[in-house]
């Protein structure tokens, strides 16, 4: 009963144009697939995830290009999120295969690190889809990660939210 509350919640949501519906969004550490806030230790995360998306769409073809951003808006803690957002990892001009071997790595993957004590943290995937085949971004400094604006980012380069998914994670 409690699945069918969640997926009526999340078909409600979609339909009012609240949470983006234009594309399947799997990602996956290992075996282990990222759900809406699933838990997951800093250890299997360490690496960079397997991702891949099925865009909806009827008129998307070869040349669709696409973003996908990871932040935390939890840094340093939910409760002082002063370093919101941290940025964790950027990849554009992803083809619409999914192949990230052929897109533009903005910066380097970062995993989770939350300080100890500050509880939970929210790890959210932001996938969009460029308005344009080809952007010329420039790498991102590896060093300050923090106060990065996603919404910023995305306007600033045209990009369309189309799909998003999050998991939680904590230093033991």
């Amino acid at each position: 009963m409690l699945i069918t509350a969640i997926e009526s919640i999340i078909e409600s949501l979609k339909s009012a144009g609240i949470i983006p519906d234009e594309a399947l969004l799997d990602i996956r550490y290992g075996e282990k697939k990222v759900e809406l806030g699933n838990k997951f230790t800093i250890d299997e995360t360490n690496k960079a995830p397997h991702v891949n998306f099925v865009f909806n769409k009827s008129d998307s073809d070869d040349k669709s290009r696409f973003t996908l951003m990871m932040v935390d808006p939890d840094a340093p803690s939910p409760k002082n999120p002063t370093h919101r957002e941290w940025r964790h990892w950027i990849v554009g001009n992803i083809p619409s295969d999914g192949n990230l071997s052929e897109a533009t790595h903005l910066d380097d993957y970062m995993g989770p690190s939350p300080p100890s004590g500050t509880g939970e943290h929210r790890y959210v995937f932001l996938l969009y889809h460029q308005q344009v085949p080809h952007i010329d971004y420039p790498r991102l400094d590896k060093v300050k990660r923090n106060n990065f604006k996603a919404r910023q980012f995305a306007e600033q380069y045209s990009l369309k939210l189309i799909s998003a998914n999050y998991f939680m994670c904590k230093k033991d």
